[in-house]
């Protein structure tokens, strides 16, 4: 018999960002696998895939199933390039005592056939209820005699106090000659943020040493748990550190995933209710065990998402739609067609829709009510616009054309780029608005300058400009006094309620959805307060259909909570309502431009991916970049089937009309 126990101890030493270090006793096993059975036979209290005070049970390790240990590492090994000969494997690990075990790490050791050890299997386990697998095929001398040393990424989440990043340094003494010494240390960068180290001494495994052992230390399997539980309550509440909360798996070699908790089951059987009303075409769903099922009907329309993690159902139970995004973000799902599949969805959303249920209404009675606490008063306005705005001009160019117009655009025709679609907007607006040379323009919501610049430039005219957004203003002035138009465009920081003067004519483009319902009608009071008899306001804004106006005006949505704080969409009809009660000004005009929105969004977000590296570099992280992908896939999908639309409106003041 080669299987030996050790008795010994585990050291943890964390460096960053706060130092920390505890260390306590541990007796584990060095089973030769190929002895399982034997041990099985002649140690009476110990079993192999049985239950018995001591045990080990071949589904604790590797891939799930009924193979054996070594079929299982063969089969890994294989996948992984190739198995070559495999000799003796040693199995470290903590077995089943009275049935329980936690192994935070187990390592199989895989010799060659003249006894040199080859490679090194690692198994980690995080208290999620995950399992990871490193493969260390690549063994190069380590720092003492004898020592083999492997580098490897972090690709597992284990400790809630890092993220997934950085590398680890595995250093394995050779147990086939010397006690066992292994070292694992964990570095972010060049810095050794975390080491452990487990360290024992053998003897020959039989009878009385697993009896000695369960009757000297029979809690010590159990005490591994709390004492992890310990140390992570003392660094959370005592020391403060910041937490990291659990991402979805993203390595193929992340075998076994937390299990369902009873939110997750009950939200995954409402998601399989809710996708089995899908009437037009067909989406396939993977869910984290790998079983797909379709939902709907084949046809020409399809798409597919892969659900990472049972979080993903949870998630959607509670929070909806809302949810549904969320966990996007969180990586929690995946497609290969980001766009097609909320096309896909939006394109059921009369079926959808009506699938309501007691947890759901509660997360949309809360999330509506943290966006009715961000109204767009004088101050919520500014909050609200610097939330989103202010972000970072250097991020915003990443995605936009030259122009910096962030806005629907016009194709067709000559307009085959972005920037040339851009143009071909404005021009578009200024004929609408019959903008001449002698026209003093008022542009409410100018955004980094593009409109203001483009007629000024080509027309001639004067433009007075209004933002609340302080990076938008220093930008627009800088690029009006490059193109040496200070005499012609002026920029201000100033909210439309307080806008002085007459003007000839009024344009708004896509500020509109910063009013909100209750200030529709002070709006349309100021324009017409604000222009002269015979004008024209030109108004480009996002509509809603008015039959579903009523309940989004009483909700939220992904988009007002984490893109938009404060927006809300009209509808046409609550715009003529509002410009009929409130003003004299009279709509003369109205087209719809949302399928161009469409592609304008499709152009964003290719600019942005291409740009993924710069924007890394400004400091924007995989989730913020997920984000705003599935904002402009989000957004795509409801301007490709209907689910909104960008409305170009002209309205027009009577000539013999001063106003009120």
């Amino acid at each position: 018999m080669r299987s030996r126990i050790y008795t010994g101890k585990v050291l943890h030493a964390r460096s960053w960002p706060a130092k920390n270090r505890f260390s306590y006793p541990v007796y584990f096993y060095g089973f030769d696998i190929d002895e399982l059975d034997d041990l099985d036979r002649d140690i009476f209290l110990f079993g192999h895939n049985r239950l018995r005070p001591v045990a080990i049970h071949d589904r604790d390790y590797l891939t799930p199933g009924p193979e054996s240990l070594r079929e299982k590492l063969e089969g890994l090994l294989r996948d992984d390039g190739g198995v070559g000969s495999l000799g003796r494997v040693d199995l470290v690990t903590s077995a089943r005592v009275l049935h329980y075990v936690f192994n935070p790490v187990s390592f199989f050791y895989c010799y060659d056939p003249e006894g040199l050890l080859d490679r090194v299997v690692v198994q980690v386990n995080n208290t999620f209820g995950e399992m990871h697998v490193y493969l260390l095929t690549d063994l190069l001398p380590g720092r003492r005699r004898g020592e083999a040393h492997c580098r490897t990424e972090k690709v597992f989440h284990v400790s809630p106090f890092f993220d997934r990043v950085g590398r680890y340094d595995f250093y394995f003494s050779d147990i086939s000659r010397d006690d066992l010494d292994v070292i694992i240390q964990y570095s972010q960068g060049e810095k050794v943020v975390f080491a452990a180290r487990l360290t024992g001494s053998p003897r020959l495994l039989d009878r009385w040493t697993v009896v000695n052992k369960l009757l000297r230390h029979p809690l010590t399997a159990s005490l591994t748990t709390p004492r992890i539980m310990r140390q992570a309550a003392r660094l959370r509440f005592v020391r403060h550190l910041p937490v990291y909360h659990k991402p979805p798996p993203i390595s193929p070699m992340t075998i076994r995933k937390a299990p369902p908790g009873p939110m997750a089951r009950l939200g995954r059987s409402l998601m399989k209710r809710f996708l089995s009303r899908i009437t037009k075409g067909q989406l396939a769903l993977t869910f984290p065990d790998g079983r797909t099922e379709r939902f709907g009907r084949e046809g020409a329309q399809s798409a597919s998402m892969d659900v990472k993690d049972n979080a993903f159902f949870r998630r959607t139970l509670l929070g909806g739609d809302i949810g549904f995004g969320e966990s996007y973000v969180a990586g929690e799902w995946t497609t290969g067609d980001l766009a097609g599949v909320l096309t896909l969805l939006a394109d059921n959303l009369e079926e959808l829709e009506e699938n309501h249920h007691l947890l759901s209404a509660l997360g949309r009675t809360f999330e509506y009510t943290r966006h009715a606490l961000k109204p767009n008063t004088l101050a919520g306005s500014r909050r609200n616009i610097e939330a989103h705005y202010d972000l970072s001009k250097d991020f915003f160019a990443l995605f936009l054309d030259r122009t910096l117009t962030y806005s629907c655009a016009v194709y067709g025709g000559t307009a085959a780029t972005l920037e040339e679609a851009q143009r071909n907007k404005m021009r578009i607006i200024m004929e609408k608005a019959r903008i001449t040379e002698q026209d003093h323009v008022l542009e409410i919501g100018c955004g980094w300058g593009g409109f203001a610049l483009e007629s000024a430039r080509t027309i001639g005219c004067r433009v007075t400009g209004i933002t609340l957004s302080g990076e938008q203003l220093e930008l627009a002035r800088e690029r009006v006094r490059k193109a040496g138009l200070q005499d012609r465009v002026t920029l201000e920081m100033l909210d439309y309620r307080h806008i002085e003067g007459t003007y000839d004519k009024i344009i708004s483009i896509e500020m509109l959805e910063a009013v909100g319902h209750g200030s529709l009608g002070t709006w349309f009071a100021v324009c017409d307060r604000a222009l002269k008899p015979g004008g024209v306001v030109a108004v480009q804004v996002i509509t809603i259909p008015h039959d579903r106006y009523g309940q989004y005006r009483r909700s939220s949505d992904w988009i007002r909570k984490h893109i938009f704080p404060g927006g809300h969409l009209p509808s046409l009809e609550a715009i003529r309502e509002a410009s009929e009660k409130s003003s004299s000004l009279v709509i003369s005009d109205v087209e719809g431009i949302g399928k161009h929105y469409a592609r304008t969004l499709e152009d964003w977000d290719r600019n942005l991916k291409e740009h993924h590296d710069r924007a890394s570099a400004l400091g924007f992280e995989e989730p913020f970049l997920r984000k705003w992908e599935y904002y402009f896939a989000y957004c795509r999908a409801g301007f490709a089937t209907g689910a909104i639309d960008d409305l170009q409106i002209v309205l027009e003041k009577p000539r013999g009309d001063k106003g009120p």
